[in-house]
């Protein structure tokens, strides 16, 4: 039996592995694999042979916490191999060839910092021979292989005074195949006859394997033929890398940026007129800003928590790695135990230090504290975990980096798809020629120029902490352009302008995926894709969106029912409009019922044909419509995960995320939604969408909302069947055409409960003074807001004195309640200690 364990050190981090063998009985297997030497040996991986286990009794031999992998002999009740695997690694079954003689089970092991290892438990029977076609097989599986068991083969080379014709044979292959044999130095066999002499069977063959392997031992803790065989798999070689980072030194790059006589820049046209002459500019000071920055970079070891550690815990950890110095060089039982207690006191001793740290810190945080952000920001977010193996759309499992990142970029490229068959066809035809035919027309109208000082004030007005795209070009950098580059920048973007063009290195991105929380993280669709894009391809954006914005605006195209991303509108002003309905409609004891659409997957489904369509018939420039058009064609895309890259990938629908100009295009794309009749309100803040209506009861509200939902249904969604003849006062889910409805009912309840929840919102109110709905200010703007819907849902009149309800912001000028009161007093007396 082989057994695989990480071992967690300062020196060797998460790349040391020990491998153990053995091989026993059922009944043997299971006094080894118990609890006491889980706990003793810590055990990862453990690989078995001659299992005796039956295909009869699948769960038969399963541990508590593993994954267990079997290949059950099925012709004779002996041999058969398996593989145990802690749920926590990143392991994963593989498909093994078909083998004349060897029997085996395979995982493979994705590790960081080494490619991934295929690991193999293998028996071979006594009565077999060893076959050339069987080992090539196996060592076909990956570029990094460990086949670890009984290869019943004696050879001089590796400690057997008699050798036999399987073990001539593997050392000759080894020669040929080129494999490593790795034989601990002590038999590993005892014979039952006296008469016959001990001899080493179990061996490790490796191949392609960067990882140091050659510290090796046999066991002596089985009643058994076979002993335990530990394989301690260190880091490759020359040891892992020191962590480094990279340090800049921008007031010397903007020094440098300064200088004139640039060789690179000066074979830029002083009139960049064409499309080629945009590109190559574009190439050129993109190259010369990337060698300028790193010019004025250099690394350095990354910072170290250097925390104070109490003398007595350093000279336990002194006395700790000596001891298994001395294990090492030493191994016998005694030093062995020796390491391992000291391990467990120095574990124990830090874990104090923690915990003293901890309510040290807890003693002395306050709001004005340095680490008071950090430690608030910690306590919320879950911290960093790997990705586990992650499920292909075949139920296959991505293991290493590389597969994740393809695995994750397929995840996308069918998001950013039309998956949804057509309904109408031959619309969709129409559109889509008409649409090529425009767009092939020379523009009728012009845009305004770009302008020096515009290019400044958004060059000024840049993040600089934003991450950089695929063309590494970071925000910082671009603050440091003097008034040259500036000028070329403003040169670049009218000549894009004049030509009605988007650069095609702007609309390339990297795509890096965030976890979403509660959300399965073996599965790609669980991970929020965040797109890193060019900073002077955003700066671009910036300007077609301003000229965008002014049209649409200033003509008073968008309907007044969308609330999002659009000037002097915002969510909480969207969400006033709702609760107003709602409080107005208590004061007449009607109920209000909502139902609330959630389009799932929006911004990525837009389709590019339909948008451009849309933006004709609103009548938008024709230049501005060309460079939009250019802009959603041909994007591409690569996933990041941790240092790999994928393949390029297509958009070929959706507007790009992480760009500035997509949500003021996706509002252009829904702005034809239709207003209900019937009283039915509509709200609207980007892709979520809310139809609302208050009566007295749910039959005199149940038909008009429904008639507004298959209004609705026309143009955007299908037909929702008698959704609200279902339950109205419940929140129930469907799914159509990968669209997430939800139904909500908003009804009158019993005055005492009602009471309750407008005393929780008053506490509230009062201590979110940052809330803009609960302001008074922003009440009075609310009044006097250009938008009809808004500042109609604010003039209402005020409630008689003796009724229980009080509007949003009268939580914020009526006297607080004893609870509140109490609550304000104590923060006084608090303030008054610190000072």
């Amino acid at each position: 039996m082989s057994v695989l364990r990480a071992v967690k050190s300062s020196e060797i981090s998460e790349f040391a592995r020990d491998i153990r063998a053995c091989r026993s009985s059922e009944e043997k297997l299971l006094v080894l694999v118990n609890y006491h030497h889980l706990m003793e040996y810590g055990l990862d991986l453990v690989l078995v042979q001659e299992t005796f286990l039956k295909p009869a009794r699948p769960k038969s031999c399963a541990l508590p916490g593993y994954v267990q992998l079997r290949t059950d002999r099925t012709d004779a009740p002996l041999g058969g191999t398996a593989i145990y695997y802690k749920r926590s690694l990143h392991c994963c079954p593989i498909d093994l060839p078909t083998l004349s003689n060897i029997e085996a089970t395979g995982c493979r092991l994705a590790m960081t910092g080494h490619g991934t290892l295929v690991i193999v438990s293998i028996y071979l029977p006594p009565s077999k021979s060893l076959l050339r076609s069987d080992l090539e097989a196996l060592l076909a599986l990956g570029d990094s292989v460990i086949l670890f068991g009984d290869f019943n083969s004696k050879n001089r080379k590796w400690g057997c005074e008699i050798p036999n014709t399987n073990g001539t044979n593997l050392y000759k292959l080894s020669k040929d195949l080129k494999f490593e044999i790795i034989a601990p130095p002590t038999p590993t066999h005892y014979p039952d006859t006296l008469t016959s002499r001990p001899s080493t069977l179990d061996l490790a063959v490796t191949k392609g394997v960067s990882l140091y392997l050659h510290c090796i031992e046999a066991l002596h803790c089985l009643d058994s033929d076979h002993r335990p065989v530990l394989l301690r798999m260190g880091p490759p070689a020359g040891g892992l890398p020191k962590p480094m980072s990279k340090v800049t030194d921008w007031k010397r790059v903007s020094t440098a940026l300064e200088e004139i006589d640039t060789p690179a820049l000066n074979n830029i046209p002083d009139v960049i007129q064409t499309t080629d002459e945009i590109d190559s500019s574009i190439g050129a000071l993109t190259n010369h800003i990337q060698k300028v920055v790193k010019r004025c970079s250099r690394e350095v070891p990354a910072a170290v928590d250097r925390r104070k550690v109490p003398a007595d815990a350093l000279e336990l950890i002194r006395a700790k790695n000596a001891a298994l110095r001395h294990a090492y060089a030493y191994p016998t039982s005694e030093n062995r135990s020796r390491a391992r207690a000291l391990q467990r006191r120095v574990r124990a001793r830090m874990s104090e230090v923690k915990n003293e740290e901890w309510s040290n810190l807890m003693e002395d945080i306050t709001p004005s504290h340095q680490a008071f952000w950090k430690l608030t920001k910690a306590l919320k977010s879950e911290g960093y975990l790997p990705t586990p193996p992650l499920k292909k759309a075949d139920s296959s499992l991505a293991v290493d980096d590389v597969e994740k990142a393809e695995c994750l970029a397929d995840s996308l490229e069918l998001q950013c798809s039309h998956t949804i068959p057509p309904i109408d066809i031959h619309h969709i035809a129409r559109v889509e020629e008409e649409v090529r035919h425009k767009t092939s027309l020379e523009p009728r109208d012009d845009l305004s120029p770009v302008s020096l000082d515009e290019v400044q004030k958004l060059v000024k007005n840049l993040n600089a902490k934003k991450a950089p795209g695929l063309d590494g070009m970071s925000n910082k950098a671009i603050k440091c352009f003097p008034i040259t580059l500036l000028s070329l920048l403003f040169a670049i973007f009218n000549a894009c302008l004049k030509n009605c063009y988007f650069p095609p290195v702007w609309k390339e991105a990297v795509v890096i995926g965030i976890h979403k929380p509660g959300k399965p993280r073996d599965l790609p669709a669980s991970y929020r894709p965040i797109s890193l894009l060019s900073g002077l391809g955003k700066i671009y954006e910036k300007i077609l969106k301003s000229r965008l914005s002014e049209y649409l605006f200033s003509k008073g195209l968008i309907i007044n029912e969308q609330f999002g991303f659009r000037p002097h509108h915002s969510c909480p002003q969207q969400a006033l409009r709702l609760v107003e309905y709602i409080t107005e409609g208590f004061k007449t004891k009607k109920r209000t019922v909502a139902v609330f659409f959630d389009v799932a997957k929006a911004f990525d489904r837009v389709w590019h044909a339909g948008l451009i369509y849309k933006l004709y018939q609103m009548n938008v420039p024709d230049r501005l419509i060309l460079i939009i058009h250019h802009y959603l064609t041909d994007r591409q895309f690569m996933f990041k995960h941790e240092n790999t890259y994928s393949t390029r990938r297509p958009i070929r629908a959706g507007v790009p995320q992480g760009s500035t100009l997509s949500p003021l295009l996706y509002s252009t794309y829904t702005n034809d939604i239709p207003r209900p009749s019937s009283g039915v309100q509509l709200a609207l803040f980007a892709d979520d969408t809310a139809l609302y209506l208050r009566g007295a009861t749910e039959r005199n509200i149940g038909p008009h909302l429904q008639r507004a939902i298959d209004e609705l249904g026309t143009s955007i969604f299908e037909t929702i069947s008698s959704v609200l003849e279902k339950q109205l006062s419940s929140t129930c889910r469907a799914s159509k055409d990968g669209h997430d409805i939800r139904v909500s009912g908003l009804c009158s309840c019993r005055p005492n409960r009602l009471k309750k929840l407008q005393t929780l919102q008053n506490k509230f109110c009062r201590s979110a003074t940052n809330a803009h709905w609960t302001h008074p200010s922003v009440s009075s703007i609310a009044e006097t807001h250009s938008n009809p819907l808004l500042s109609a849902a604010v003039s209402y009149e005020a409630p008689p004195p003796y009724h229980f309800i009080r509007r949003p912001r009268n939580a914020l000028t009526d006297p607080p309640d004893d609870f509140t009161a109490e609550v304000e007093r104590l923060i006084e007396i608090n303030k008054q200690n610190d000072d």
